[in-house]
């Protein structure tokens, strides 16, 4: 799986906004990222969701907005891809595409639309959309398609609106934007190195393919890596690995050794290791604490 820039529809020239229907097997787009702001609504399947460098289980009614040049995308469980016998609609999702200046360059600098602009400058970040209003602008997404276009582009302020308004529903998705204020240049060499990690961080991680991604010598990339991300290669994989344990730890009640090689670790001793380190707990507390929460 390769990062990659991607361009959307030139629909969006003649447009003040594009809505794309996905309908398909399974997810299949690959970690990418946009200047364009997305809205995407996942109508069928479930699986892992890679925004930034967070992952999250998504499932039908997860809902998020996305922030310009916020790199990624949405897979099906790994399971799912082996199947013979597949329903070709069983991922399904209703995806905005839209710039910041969809209305001009001097919509958002009207005292009327300051809240939209403020909605618009957090999401960079991305936020999950929860509650009440994830409900609400589900239906009005849903209704968007069977609109003529005006009183499709006067939903679509209705629904920013309501976004604006409703902060109290939406979490924030990444925790800095330092990784997506980059250049061009490097953010498409770092998301390059994101979209091997997400293919292959439940597996082998290898230093020298990864660095051959970025086009630079082991010792090259690892000090490139460290200056521009403030974090280590090795820190990366890790951090990957113990939030897709914790989510097993969450979801599932799969054995220890179990949830360890799955999240790509190669022994039990060294998996209790790095997930007390990361997680401050030893994931039998963080798996107990977690159900008691939830009760």
């Amino acid at each position: 799986m390769k990062a990659s820039l991607e361009h959307l529809a030139k629909s969006t020239e003649d447009l003040s906004f594009e809505i794309k229907e996905v309908k398909q097997a399974r997810f299949d787009a690959p970690y990418h990222f946009h200047p364009e702001l997305e809205l995407t609504l996942i109508i069928a399947g479930e699986g892992k969701r890679f925004i930034g460098n967070q992952i999250s289980d998504f499932s039908a009614g997860d809902l998020v907005l996305l922030g310009s040049n916020l790199p990624h995308c949405w897979q099906n469980h790994r399971k799912d891809w082996l199947t013979e016998d597949f329903d070709p609609d069983a991922a399904q999702a209703l995806v905005i595409h839209f710039s910041a200046d969809f209305l001009g360059e001097t919509f958002l600098n009207k005292k009327e639309s300051m809240a939209i602009k403020s909605l618009l400058e957090r999401a960079k970040l991305g936020f999950s959309i929860q509650g009440s209003t994830q409900e609400k602008i589900a239906r009005e997404m849903l209704l968007l398609k069977e609109l003529a276009p005006f009183p499709r582009l006067l939903n679509f302020l209705q629904i920013l609106h309501i976004l604006s308004t409703q902060t109290a529903d939406l979490q924030p998705i990444e925790s800095s934007e330092s990784n997506y204020t980059l250049s061009t240049v490097d953010l498409e060499r770092i998301n390059r190195v994101y979209a091997y990690v997400i293919a292959n961080y439940t597996h082998e991680v290898h230093l020298d393919e990864v660095a051959h991604l970025a086009n630079m010598t082991e010792t090259a990339f690892c000090r490139y890596f460290k200056k521009v991300t403030q974090k280590t290669f090795v820190e990366l994989v890790t951090e990957f690995r113990i939030k897709h344990a914790c989510q097993l730890l969450r979801s599932t009640s799969k054995p220890m050794i179990e949830i360890c090689f799955e999240s790509g670790f190669g022994n039990l001793s060294h998996f209790n290791k790095q997930f007390k380190h990361w997680m401050k707990m030893p994931p039998l507390q963080y798996r107990k604490l977690t159900l008691e929460w939830h009760q």
